[in-house]
C-alpha cells in the first residue's frame, strides 16, 4: 500500500509564496527574497512513525519547501499513485489544496485524510467536501491507527469520535530525514537565524492558552508540557551533525523550550558534557520562565539567541488575549539576557482582541524604545488573525466582527479580517505598516550609528548571495524613503 504525506501547495494562484508554519499560522509573500520554509514537524514525525510501525510504502512531499504550485504538486502526487493521501492544511491555503486533492481522488481513487488546524476546526464540513477521514488535534497516532486498519468507530481523534489523549513524545522516532532533507530548511533559513541551523524539538506543548494560539487551542486543546529524554535529544544532535557537516547549529522551534528550569539546566549540562556547545543554539521560549541563572547556563551551552512572544505593551490587551507579561519583568529579563551575552528576539502582533489604534501605537513606541535601549536584537510583527478553531475566531464570529469568509485572506503577514467598533480593518493594516517602517528604520540607523552596517551587509551576503543582497539593499532604501515620507513628513505616529 502506498501512502503519500503532503505539506501544502507552495505557491498559490495569486503568486504568493507560502510560508506554512503548521502549529502557528501561514502567510504568503510576493517577493521570493522574503520566503523561507518551516520544517513540517508533525507530518515528519508521522512519516517516520509510519515507516517504523508499518510495511507500507511511505513518501513525504513538501510543496512549500520546493515552491510547488497547484500543477506541479498535483503532478508529483499523481506520479506516486497513492492509495492514501494525508495532508496537514491551514486555512490560508485550504481551498486550493482541497480542489487539488479532490481532483487526485477522482483520478486515482485515492482515499483522503486531512489533519491540522483547518481540519480540526471544520471536520464536518470537510467530510461534506469529499474528504474521507478527518483527524482532530494532534494526529500522528490517529493516522497510524486508521492506516493499520483499526475499527473506525474506536479510533480516538478521528472525527466524529472523541479527541485522543496527547501522545507520549518519547515514543516517537526521529522525524523524517530521507524524503526531505532537514538541512534543506536552513537554506535560506528563518530570516533571523544567523547560522546554518536544523529545526529540532526537545519539548512539545505550552502551559499558556492564549486565545489566538493554534497550538494550545487546536492541536493540544489544553495547556500541557511534554519533555523528551535528555539522551535522545543529545543523540539526535550528534546524528544531525554527523549527517550534515555544514550544520552550524540547532533551532529548537517549539512552543516553549524553557518551561522547566530543571529540564533546561540538565539539557545544557548534557550539551556541555558531550562537547556540543561549539554549536550555535536558539530556541522559542517564554520570557517569564527565565531567570539570570538559567540564562547564564544556556549561554555556556552554546545558545546564542532566545525567542519569545511579547505580543503587546497594553495590559488590557494582555488580559484579553490571556497572556500577561508585566513590562517591568520583561525589561528585567531582557537586561539579564544581555548581561549573559544572549541575543533576543520578540514577536509582536497588532489587532488582537481588545486592541485599539492607541494601544497598538503604544506597542510600536515600546518596540522603538526596546530597540534604542539595545534590549531586543530582532523582532517579528504580524496582524493578529483569528485562525478558525481558536477562541479568538469564535468570539469575532459570534460578535459579527469578522468581515470575510475568504480563507485566502487569513494571512497574518498581509491582511486584517476583523473590524472592531472603533478600530477598522484598514486602520489595523496601516498600524502594522507603520510598525514595519519604524522597526526597519530603527535597526538600520542603529547599525549605522554603531558602525555595524558593513558587518550586517556581510552577513546578508553570506546567507543570500550577491544578487539577492543588492535586491535587499534596494528594498531597504525604498523602505527608508517610505519611513521619512510617512512617519516624518506626514507625522503618522
Amino acid at each position: 500500500m502506498k501512502v503519500v504525506l503532503v505539506n501544502s501547495i507552495g505557491v498559490d494562484s495569486k503568486g504568493f509564496y507560502i510560508i506554512h508554519s503548521p502549529s502557528r499560522w501561514s502567510q504568503g509573500v510576493k517577493n521570493i527574497q522574503n520566503w523561507f520554509a518551516y520544517y513540517p514537524w508533525e507530518l515528519a514525525y508521522l512519516s517516520s512513525l509510519l515507516k517504523r510501525e508499518t510495511d507500507f510504502s511511505i513518501k513525504l512531499i513538501d510543496g512549500c519547501l520546493h515552491r510547488d504550485n497547484y500543477e506541479s504538486l498535483y503532478n508529483k502526487i499523481c506520479k506516486e499513485s497513492p492509495d492514501w493521501l494525508v495532508m496537514e492544511c491551514s486555512s490560508r491555503v485550504f481551498l486550493e489544496n482541497l480542489d487539488m486533492v479532490k481532483k487526485i481522488k477522482d483520478k486515482l481513487k485515492t482515499r483522503l485524510i486531512f489533519a491540522g488546524q483547518h481540519a480540526s476546526a471544520f471536520p464536518a464540513e470537510l467530510i461534506k467536501d469529499g474528504i474521507d477521514y478527518v483527524c482532530v488535534g494532534e494526529y500522528e497516532a490517529t493516522v497510524v491507527d486508521l492506516l493499520k486498519g483499526a475499527p473506525v468507530a474506536e479510533i480516538a481523534g478521528l472525527y466524529p469520535n472523541n479527541r485522543r489523549d496527547l501522545i507520549d513524545i518519547e515514543n516517537l522516532p526521529s522525524p523524517e530525514d530521507n524524503d526531505v532533507s532537514r538541512i534543506s530548511y536552513a537554506y535560506p533559513g528563518e530570516p533571523s537565524s544567523e547560522f546554518i541551523e536544523v529545526y529540532m524539538y526537545a519539548t512539545r506543548g505550552c502551559l499558556r492558552q492564549c486565545n489566538f494560539c493554534v497550538a494550545s487551542n487546536i492541536y493540544y486543546n489544553k495547556p500541557n508540557y511534554r519533555l523528551r529524554h535528555i539522551d535522545s535529544i543529545i543523540n539526535e544532535i550528534k546524528y544531525l551533525k554527523n549527517k550534515y557537516p555544514a550544520m552550524e547549529g540547532i533551532f529548537f522551534d517549539e512552543e516553549v523550550h524553557n518551561a522547566s528550569k530543571d529540564f533546561t539546566l540538565k539539557l545544557c549540562n548534557a550539551i556541555i558534557e558531550n562537547r556540543l556547545n561549539y554549536l550555535q543554539f536558539e530556541a522559542m521560549c517564554d520570557i517569564l520562565f527565565f531567570d539570570a541563572d538559567m540564562m547564564r547556563q544556556i549561554k555556556r551551552a552554546g545558545y546564542y539567541k532566545i525567542r519569545f512572544g511579547v505580543e503587546t505593551s497594553s495590559e488590557s490587551v494582555m488580559k484579553s488575549i490571556g497572556k500577561i507579561i508585566p513590562k517591568g519583568v520583561l525589561t528585567n529579563r531582557l537586561k539579564e539576557a544581555k548581561s549573559a551575552g544572549l541575543k533576543t528576539y520578540g514577536a509582536f502582533t497588532f489587532g488582537a482582541l481588545g486592541s485599539t489604534r492607541d494601544s497598538d501605537s503604544d506597542t510600536i513606541r515600546f518596540i522603538k524604545k526596546l530597540i534604542s535601549d539595545d534590549l531586543i536584537d530582532n523582532l517579528q510583527m504580524s496582524i493578529c488573525t483569528p485562525q478558525p478553531g481558536t477562541p479568538f475566531y469564535k468570539f469575532v464570529k459570534e460578535n459579527n466582527l469578522l468581515i470575510t469568509s475568504d480563507f485566502n485572506r487569513f494571512d497574518g503577514g498581509n491582511f486584517a479580517v476583523v473590524n472592531y467598533r472603533d478600530y477598522k480593518k484598514e486602520d489595523i493594516e496601516y498600524i502594522a505598516y507603520l510598525g514595519y517602517l519604524i522597526r526597519d528604520h530603527s535597526y538600520l540607523w542603529k547599525k549605522i550609528s554603531r558602525n555595524q552596517l558593513y558587518k550586517w551587509l556581510l552577513s546578508v551576503y553570506k546567507k543570500y548571495g550577491f544578487i539577492n543582497t543588492i535586491r535587499k539593499i534596494i528594498k531597504r532604501v525604498k523602505r527608508e524613503l517610505s519611513f521619512y515620507y510617512t512617519c516624518i513628513w506626514q507625522k503618522s505616529l
